[in-house]
């Protein structure tokens, strides 16, 4: 019996290996992208992507991927008005993650470092999902840096939500890493319909490199959650503060949203902060940036020009 049931693992493992080598993502192009192009601060690399002249718009990457893979559409359309900046997090995409120290307080260190580094002055500041704690973090800190924030469906109070972001990893991560490979792709799947129901999931070349990668992350995603959710609860002295943000601040919700409950997390900090804007799509999920990347837009030009509304009542 023994015998076999160590076969039987044998099997299992050898299958889940070839799965996983035969689904493993082709390499991105390595060839020059003159938008790319990584920032070093404080021997720490940091992902930019760099479209457009203008006022600058900086977008903080949510969490799956790199800044790139959910923001292209709204990318597009930012970059023809205004300078689009879209930086990965320190420890998501294609920036490294803080060796010594990977709290908030030394994301948003690095964060604003960078910006100085490209030369994005007072810039607007959008941010989607787990990213919004840092957009807040920067402008409760260092609050003559920033123009104004746009906050896309944010996640920014650390309760017992926080734990159902992502049904892919709580799936995998009870049938374990051995099996976790045969079934990447089907839980993958099954978690991204929950990020954009109520609506279908778009036919998007972004998407393409996520599902063929599914199979290989877990672990790695597993890991990346447990720092998001770990900077989450480490900011919880901010929560108490959002109310003392000046700046122009618009919310942006997607009524249906099932990662961040616009409840527990857009409409409780519009109620925290009195003189924000609250949009709300009806019958839009989590990903608005890529399922209603006209109406985001739309709530960006109105935050710059609630900035210039009172940057000129100060005057």
């Amino acid at each position: 019996m023994a015998t076999w049931i160590l076969g039987l693992i044998i099997v299992v493992a050898g299958g889940a290996a070839i799965i996983a080598l035969l689904r493993r993502p082709a390499a991105r192009d390595t060839s020059v992208d003159v938008d790319r192009r990584l920032v070093y601060i404080q021997n720490t690399a940091l992902h930019v992507i760099d479209r457009g002249e203008g006022r600058p718009v900086v977008f903080l990457q949510g969490d799956d991927g790199d800044a790139s893979d959910f923001m292209a559409p709204l990318l597009a359309r930012v970059a023809y008005d205004f300078r689009a900046l879209l930086i990965d997090r320190p420890g998501c995409g294609g920036s490294e993650r803080v060796r010594h120290d990977s709290s908030l307080d030394a994301q948003t260190r690095l964060i604003r470092l960078a910006l100085r580094e490209v030369g994005a002055e007072q810039p607007l500041l959008v941010a989607h999902s787990w990213s919004a704690i840092a957009a807040l973090a920067l402008a409760l800190r260092y609050p003559d840096d920033f123009s104004g924030l746009v906050l896309v469906n944010p996640l920014c109070y650390a309760d017992a939500s926080i734990r159902a972001t992502d049904p892919h990893l709580r799936v995998v991560s009870r049938i374990g890493s051995l099996v976790a490979p045969m079934v990447g792709r089907i839980a993958h799947d099954a978690a991204l319909r929950a990020k954009f129901a109520p609506e279908p999931v778009p036919f998007a070349e972004a998407l393409v490199p996520l599902r063929e990668a599914a199979a290989i992350r877990r672990p790695s995603e597993r890991r990346r959650l447990a720092r998001n959710t770990a900077a989450l609860r480490s900011a919880a002295g901010l929560v108490t503060r959002y109310a003392d943000i000046d700046m122009p601040v618009v919310i942006v919700v997607g009524e249906g949203d099932r990662v961040a409950s616009p409840s527990r997390h857009g409409y409780r900090l519009h109620n925290q902060v009195h003189h924000s804007h609250l949009v709300v799509l009806p019958r839009a999920g989590h990903m608005v940036q890529l399922t209603r990347p006209d109406s985001v837009m739309e709530t960006i030009h109105q935050g710059w020009s609630l900035a210039h509304e009172r940057a000129e009542a100060r005057h």
